[in-house]
């Protein structure tokens, strides 16, 4: 999730301020992982993608009246810009896709921050592009790169496609790919909660950030009667994942939706939630906190709320202050299984 002054497009803004007309011309454009900035209104008139699956930052697009997709470039451009995010396969894929896409000559503009590897993510995209061109500000790295065909390293390039492609994970039947949370391994928060949700779950829950559907696929494994099960997930990309994943359950509902704006739903008899608690790489427990809320809000009297969470968070302060009890379950590598029913 992007903060609504990212360093990332400031650093941009600084860099077209350096250099007037690096982003002229008329033809296609691409933003990936599009973020609000002065950029915007440097691009002079043209066909732009503006590709954002974070429904946050989607969102924030949106109300500056831009058409936000979610669906990846795929169209010839000659202007490709990339916001790097702290998913490393990612960020190298939006590369190799960028590049296949660029017109020869078309440019490649990257802007990332130095605590997400900018330096790294710099050398990477020199060997791809055969060369780069440099620029440091607000603790972040703006580098640019032309597309000539006899520089680029085209095994780099198809390796970097795919990528970013759908990926089993091990041991589990699920689908997965980069940009998503855990995307490789199961994440040991989830299933020590998995292993904790009691067998007379019933009737309507939710899962909250939901990601690629781990936690519902496991509750509708089981010989429940649940009715209705609302998947809530504020990454597009991790939605499209749980509903592979979860193909054939009637009961699942899906939702792109950013869950600390509360709920479309109410009186559910369950919630169920692994919550995010970082923004890049900063620890933010507000974010968690806005979570329980969100669930504690949509349960009906009696209803039950199924949390996960390293340790050492305070949540059961924020539990008991909305007038529900709570309980820990479990506690196992560093995380806590708690229960907080709500009154």
């Amino acid at each position: 999730m992007a903060s609504p002054h990212d360093p990332r497009a400031a650093a941009l803004d600084s860099f077209i301020a350096r250099h007037p007309g690096i982003l002229a011309g008329g033809g296609p454009a691409a933003v990936f992982r599009a973020l609000p900035g002065a950029y915007l209104d440097a691009l002079p008139p043209r066909p732009v993608h503006y590709y954002q699956t974070d429904k946050p930052g989607a969102d924030a697009l949106a109300r500056l009246g831009l058409e936000v997709r979610t669906d990846e470039p795929a169209s010839p451009a000659s202007l490709c810009l990339v916001f790097a995010t702290k998913h490393k396969e990612e960020v190298l894929h939006h590369y190799a896709r960028a590049a296949a896409l660029l017109d020869e000559g078309g440019s490649l503009i990257v802007s990332a921050a130095n605590d997400l590897g900018a330096p790294s993510l710099e050398r990477r995209c020199a060997e791809l592009m055969g060369g780069v061109e440099t620029y440091s500000k607000h603790k972040c790295r703006v580098f640019l790169a032309r597309k000539d065909p006899a520089k680029l390293d085209r095994g780099l390039l198809e390796t970097w496609l795919q990528g970013g492609d759908w990926h089993g994970i091990a041991d589990t039947g699920l689908m997965s790919r980069p940009g998503l949370f855990s995307w490789k391994a199961l994440d040991l928060g989830s299933r020590l909660l998995a292993r904790h949700l009691p067998d007379d779950l019933a009737g309507r829950g939710a899962d909250l950030g939901a990601g690629y559907g781990y936690l519902s696929r496991e509750i509708l494994a089981r010989p429940r009667q649940i009715a209705e099960l609302h998947l809530f997930e504020s990454e597009h990309k991790a939605l499209d994942a749980a509903r592979r994943n979860l193909e054939g359950h009637p009961a699942a509902q899906f939702h792109w939706a950013d869950v600390t704006l509360g709920l479309p739903v109410s009186r559910l008899d369950f919630v169920v939630t692994n919550p995010p608690f970082h923004t890049g790489r900063a620890a933010l427990s507000a974010l968690g906190r806005a979570f329980v809320r969100a669930g504690l809000a949509a349960l009906k009297p009696g209803g039950r709320l199924f949390l996960v969470a390293n340790r050492h968070l305070p949540y059961e302060p924020e539990i008991e202050a909305l007038g529900a009890r709570a309980a820990t379950l479990a506690e196992a590598e560093g995380f806590k299984v708690i229960l907080a029913l709500k009154h």
